[in-house]
C-alpha cells in the first residue's frame, strides 16, 4: 500500500513537469537580438522551467532609443517645450531606461535638456569629442540636417580588427532649430 502512493505520487510529480515544461512560455532567446541587449537585462531576466514564469523578449537598444524619443515627444506636444526640458532637466530618471539617455539640443550645438547628466544643459558642446575622438554634436547636426529623422550605430574598430557596437543613435527635429535624440551604450 506504501509503495502504490509513492508510485503514484511519483508519476504525478513526472507529469507535473512534463505538461509544465510543454506549456510554458518560457523560451531561451539566443541570437542576433540577444548581443544587444544589455548585460543586465540578461542578468535579470530570467526563469525556471516549468515555474509559470513568462517573459518577454527584452527590447533591443535601438528599439529603446525609439520609445525614449517618442516618450520625450509626447512630452513636449502635452506640455509644450519649455515644460518638457524643465521636466527632464529636473527629473532625469523618468526619461532614462539602462543606459539610453535622452537629449535635446539646437542646431548650434547647445544642450538644452539631458536625462543621463542634467549639469550639460545650458552648454555648447559642438566642439566636444567623445572618447573616438568624434566631434558627435558635430555629427547630431550634420545627420539631421540630411535626414529627417535617422536611427544608426556607431562601430568601434580596435587595435585587433575586431568591430564593436559603440552605441546607437536616435534623432528626430522637432523644428527647423531644435533635435530630440536618445542615445544607448551597450
Amino acid at each position: 500500500m506504501k509503495s502504490l502512493r509513492l508510485s503514484i505520487l511519483q508519476i504525478i510529480l513526472v507529469l507535473f513537469f512534463l505538461t509544465s515544461n510543454t506549456y510554458s512560455d518560457l523560451r531561451s532567446y539566443d541570437g542576433p537580438e540577444f548581443d544587444q541587449i544589455s548585460p543586465r537585462l540578461k542578468e535579470v531576466k530570467t526563469g525556471f522551467s516549468g515555474s509559470g514564469y513568462t517573459q518577454n523578449k527584452p527590447d533591443p537598444l535601438s528599439r529603446l532609443t525609439v520609445k525614449l524619443v517618442k516618450k520625450g515627444e509626447k512630452y513636449i506636444k502635452e506640455m509644450g517645450l519649455d515644460s518638457a526640458i524643465a521636466i527632464i532637466n529636473k527629473k532625469p530618471r523618468k526619461f532614462r531606461d539602462f543606459k539610453t539617455y535622452l537629449f535635446i539640443i539646437n542646431m548650434k550645438g547647445d544642450v538644452l535638456a539631458h536625462s543621463g547628466n542634467p549639469n550639460f544643459a545650458g552648454t555648447n558642446m559642438l566642439s566636444t569629442r567623445d572618447s573616438r575622438g568624434h566631434l558627435f554634436i558635430q555629427e547630431y547636426v550634420n545627420n539631421i540636417q540630411q535626414f529627417d529623422g535617422i536611427n544608426y550605430i556607431n562601430i568601434l574598430t580596435l587595435e585587433d580588427n575586431k568591430q564593436y557596437i559603440y552605441n546607437f543613435v536616435y534623432l528626430e527635429r522637432i523644428d527647423d532649430n531644435l533635435i530630440i535624440g536618445a542615445i544607448a551604450i551597450p
